[in-house]
């Protein structure tokens, strides 16, 4: 991947000025982290199941939360594996589960930490 943004600060800094109200920010970014694990398997037990159409449905929920959150790096490794799944690329889709997702996870549950102590 080119691009090695993990987060947009722009959307989260948007997200934060929209929930200052409601508490912060913080208990979003802790629902998303604790959330990241289900979104995981589900992808990967799309994978598993050699069902593109699943690989595609899963990529596309997992795709919409990181996007609420600004995770940009996420988002980029969901749509990528949005088209292996339409595509019907279950190797592909394999390849990127196994070898760049648990990277961009750690990745982004480092950054997301990070967020969190800004906010206090």
């Amino acid at each position: 991947m080119s691009n090695n943004k993990v987060l947009s600060l722009t959307t989260l800094a948007s997200k934060r000025h929209d929930m200052k109200e409601r508490g912060g920010i913080n208990w979003l970014i802790d629902l998303f982290i604790k959330e990241l694990p289900n979104y995981i398997k589900e992808l990967q037990q799309a994978v598993n199941s050699g069902d593109g159409e699943a690989v595609y449905l899963a990529a596309h929920k997992f795709k919409g939360s990181a996007s609420n959150l600004g995770a940009v790096g996420m988002v980029a490794l969901c749509r990528q594996l949005e088209e292996s799944g339409h595509a019907g690329d279950i190797q592909q889709a394999k390849w990127i589960m196994e070898n760049v997702v648990p990277k961009e996870t750690k990745r982004l549950k480092e950054a997301l930490e990070q967020e969190k102590l800004r906010e206090k």
